[in-house]
């Protein structure tokens, strides 16, 4: 008969794999973090480009701005989950610090971009008061260049009422042309007639393309503001743990190195005094 020998692993071998695994792990986490600072760095200069020169008061200027910041929301999220990825693990002394900083940064940059709706909704409603006003003041100048040709026209004389009788051409044809000073005059009259009509039309529609086009990009911009104000503030939600320092001390310590099959053999012998050893 025989017997088999049961077969024993070396007890240094899940030690050393999870070792293995740990470092593994820690340098995809300082890729990680080093991609999310470098992220956050590009959007600082971002920030500053899109801010400076600054005009507040300015209601195209805010609303222009607040544009492009919303355009920047998706890099500062992408970075800030990439700095808080893998939590306390592998994390020197000062980016703790650095963390509690940034885990505060993130609510504050939260409340600011929900502060901007409202700012969002006035700037809108005083652009399109603003665009009403330069369309009414274009309508109006033409009117007014309108009117006064009307005028020259009522205080001309039938000699210069003359001069808008057209000449017939060589074969003495005048399609739809006035042949009397009365039949010119009252063309003229109603052509700018006409042309009053036109210019009303088109700024009814020119005011409702714009106030159409403003409402869309409005609705846009507080969405995303909204969107991404409870982001970053879920974020600041869930990384508690950065902004208490006693989270460290929770930190697993460093793996231990492995210990070879021969001494953890040593460990069982139980060991005798020198005195004993020598009788």
């Amino acid at each position: 008969m025989t017997i088999s020998q049961p077969s024993f692993s070396s007890p240094d071998a899940a030690p050393s794999s999870a070792s293995a695994a740990s470092a593994k792990q820690s340098k995809t986490a300082s890729i990680f973090r080093s991609i999310g600072y470098a992220l956050l760095c590009l959007s600082t200069v971002d920030l500053l480009y899109v801010l400076l020169p600054p005009e507040f008061t300015n209601p195209v200027w805010e609303y222009q701005t607040i544009g492009d910041l919303v355009k920047l929301i998706p890099v500062p999220l992408l970075a800030f989950m990439l700095v808080f990825y893998g939590e306390t693990t592998s994390r020197p002394k000062f980016e703790r610090y650095v963390l509690r900083f940034l885990s505060w940064a993130t609510l504050g940059i939260g409340l600011i971009f929900l502060l901007l709706i409202p700012l969002t909704v006035g700037d809108s409603i005083r652009i399109s008061q603003y665009n009403n006003a330069q369309i009414s003041t274009q309508v109006n100048q033409q009117k007014q260049q309108l009117d006064a040709t009307r005028q020259q026209l009522e205080k001309a004389t039938p000699q210069q009422l003359q001069s808008l009788v057209p000449v017939p051409d060589n074969k003495g044809q005048l399609p739809d042309a006035p042949s009397t000073p009365a039949q010119a005059k009252a063309q003229v009259l109603e052509g700018l007639d006409r042309a009053k009509e036109q210019a009303e039309t088109q700024a009814t529609q020119a005011r409702n393309n714009l106030r159409k086009n403003l409402l869309k990009n409005t609705v846009k911009l507080t969405l995303e503001s909204l969107i991404g104000g409870f982001a970053f503030i879920y974020i600041w939600s869930t990384t508690r743990w950065a902004r208490r320092l006693q989270s460290y001390a929770m930190e697993p310590a460093a793996p231990t190195r492995p210990v070879s099959g021969k001494k953890l053999l040593q460990s069982f012998i139980p060991k005798f005094p020198k005195r004993l050893r020598r009788r």
